[in-house]
């Protein structure tokens, strides 16, 4: 509860414009009994750098990209991209050694099973990303 800023009485929300004790004008200290319009819209025309993210787009960037941990740098997530690039160019390293060495297959033929893994792996998780719902982008948007 507030405190009459004269008197020191305890005061209730209605009493703003006068104090009951001791009489003294706008009681509060600091404090407007004026309200704040909260229910104006927001037009979105006027910051020219908002540009909503689209998960159609980052999609697209998984299917093609993914390798590279493009959908990650798309939503502004720089860390978890770079994570995403370092943990796909380990795994089809990795993939291609165990093809190459242990399978007995040709280099270029483990490479290319290794890419295509990864390849199937990043569009799972591109259509993944795609039906999350209420999922934010770095600078804490909503997704479209």
């Amino acid at each position: 509860m507030p405190y009459c800023k004269n008197c020191g009485s305890r005061l209730q929300k209605f009493d703003g414009d006068r104090c009951p004790i001791c009489g003294a004008e706008r009681p509060f200290e600091g404090v407007s009994s004026e309200t704040i319009e909260i229910t104006t819209e927001v037009n979105e025309n006027t910051d020219k750098s908002f540009r909503p993210r689209k998960k159609k787009t980052m999609l697209i960037l998984s299917i093609l990209l993914g390798f590279f941990g493009a959908p990650f740098f798309y939503i502004y997530q720089k860390k978890v991209g770079f994570i995403y690039m370092a943990i796909n160019l380990v795994g089809i390293a990795v993939i291609s050694f165990i093809f190459a060495f242990y399978v007995k297959l040709l280099v270029p033929v483990a490479i290319v099973i290794a890419l295509a893994l990864f390849l199937a792996i990043n569009t799972g998780i591109g259509l993944y990303l795609y039906y999350l719902p209420n999922q934010k982008d770095g600078h804490g948007e909503f997704i479209l």
